[in-house]
């Protein structure tokens, strides 16, 4: 993944980014970065509208390098 594409996201959401990309569910994101599962859900939402993906395996096949940045 190119990494002007992470460059358009926030350093939160780029935690945020790297922990989902990692496999982690959503209240674990939450758990571990002392915020509330809503606070995810509105990143995740941020995430995919800037990476131009709709879905969690867009977005790993995006990381995995079979999905480019529109």
């Amino acid at each position: 993944m190119p990494s002007s594409a992470l460059s358009l996201l926030t350093p939160r959401e780029q935690e945020v980014f790297g922990m989902l990309a990692e496999g982690y569910s959503r209240p674990y994101i939450a758990k571990m970065l002392y915020i509330s599962v809503d606070t995810v859900k509105v990143h995740v939402k941020h995430i995919y509208a800037k990476l131009g993906v709709h879905t969690h395996q867009e977005l790993i096949d995006l990381v995995e390098g079979k999905r480019e940045t529109p």
